[in-house]
């Protein structure tokens, strides 16, 4: 019994031991340069490239800005679990801060109100800013909330403002208020606007239903054309510009009840669809509803034609491929940093579909660029009279992904 006894404290003064914490320090690679030879940023990316990483990491500069190797040295870094000093990153603090101000309707843009916030977030990350970010609410857009929200963001001394605001807004700010600090609208084309006079400090990033109409109606020729429309203002914008244009023989105003019951519809539009080309002003989910119903149709329209408003991933989960044949997509959105892409879907922004995350994403860079900073672009598309000038694409989809039509 005494054997068993002592066995047992010998047991638990074992287990004890495990509750001992050390007072050493855990142990930490770090990676010394023994080589005085220097290494500019072609030599790092062949180090990269062939798998010399940790002389990629002893040979690094913390001077060395460009975004893409930054991201494989955090790559590394953590992959391989190593460490640098402290003051590594110190040496590229010189930047002033630059203070970045997100003002929103919230009231009247709802869930882009996240995008927005996302977007910013994921643009300043992936160029390792420093930075400072704040969101004010004007709540909605009337002339006197949004004075006084710039206002407020003047007085705080921002450097410069993104804002997401409608036509209506837009023209209520320039009415009530001085445009004194540099301010992005990524949301409206500067032609929707019809004003005499446009503010020198105000800069548009929507993309130009206008000429996206116009590439369409070129891919129509004389067709006539059956148009779907809904009552959002988008979708009443692309109908005033698709009259402008179409050879319009029969219109419909979808909603999301007529979506849902297209095929209660279908029968009474036969007639109109045969052999015309379609128009389709309206979101992709409305598309994904109607088109395999009119796939059921023996003669089918000759082609489908869409603007940006249909260019989503979900259209090719949505219809089949049979219902999306000679389906037209005209798009804007061009190519950019595969990291940004990384950080703004990491932080739920989308910049490869979502033409508002992409436009904010160029406002940000736009001010970046305007500060002098020596940074390389992230995006293509260039300025021109306080707007944004995009590449339109013609695509179409092919399986399960779209593919550029040659022109």
């Amino acid at each position: 019994m005494k054997n068993l006894f002592l066995l047992f404290l010998f047991c638990l003064s074992l287990s004890a031991k495990s509750f001992i914490v050390s007072p050493l320090p855990l142990p930490r690679q770090e990676v010394l340069d023994i080589d005085s030879s220097e290494c500019d940023e072609k030599c790092l990316e062949v180090l990269y490239t062939e798998g010399k990483l940790f002389s990629f990491v002893a040979k690094f500069n913390p001077l060395i800005k460009n975004p893409d190797l930054r991201s494989k040295l955090t790559e590394v870094l953590t992959n391989l679990d190593l460490f640098m000093k402290e003051n590594f990153f110190e040496k590229i603090q010189d930047v002033k801060k630059i203070k970045i101000a997100l003002m929103i309707p919230r009231e009247v843009i709802g869930r882009y109100s996240a995008t927005g916030i996302n977007t910013i977030l994921a643009y300043l990350t992936s160029r390792n800013a420093s930075f400072l970010f704040e969101v004010f609410d004007s709540k909605n857009e009337e002339a006197q909330n949004l004075h006084q929200t710039y206002e407020e963001i003047r007085q705080k001394k921002f450097d410069c403002i993104v804002t997401l605001l409608t036509i209506d807004g837009i023209k209520n700010l320039i009415e009530s208020t001085t445009i004194a600090i540099p301010t992005y609208i990524p949301t409206v084309n500067k032609n929707q606007l019809n004003l005499p006079k446009i503010p020198q400090k105000l800069f548009f990033g929507g993309i130009d239903y206008q000429k996206q109409i116009e590439i369409l109606h070129k891919l129509a020729l004389d067709d006539e054309v059956v148009e779907y429309d809904d009552a959002s203002n988008i979708g009443n914008w692309l109908k005033t510009l698709s009259e402008q244009k179409f050879n319009i023989v029969f219109r419909d105003e979808i909603s999301n009840q007529k979506a849902a019951r297209f095929a209660q519809e279908i029968e009474a539009q036969e007639e109109h669809l045969k052999n015309r080309a379609v128009l389709l002003n309206i979101p992709v989910i409305k598309t994904g509803l109607i088109l395999p119903q009119i796939g059921f149709l023996e003669e089918k329209p000759i082609k489908f034609l869409s603007t940006q408003i249909n260019y989503n991933p979900s259209l090719l989960m949505l219809l089949k491929p049979k219902d999306r044949q000679n389906f037209f997509i005209i798009n804007a959105i061009g190519k950019t940093d595969p990291y940004l892409i990384e950080y703004g879907l990491l932080l739920g922004s989308d910049l490869q579909y979502d033409w508002v995350s992409y436009s904010i994403g160029i406002g940000i860079e736009m001010f970046f660029l305007n500060r002098g900073e020596k940074i390389s672009k992230f995006f293509s598309e260039n300025m021109k009279d306080s707007q944004v000038e995009y590449v339109n694409k013609i695509l179409k989809t092919y399986r399960n992904s779209f593919i550029e039509v040659k022109q």
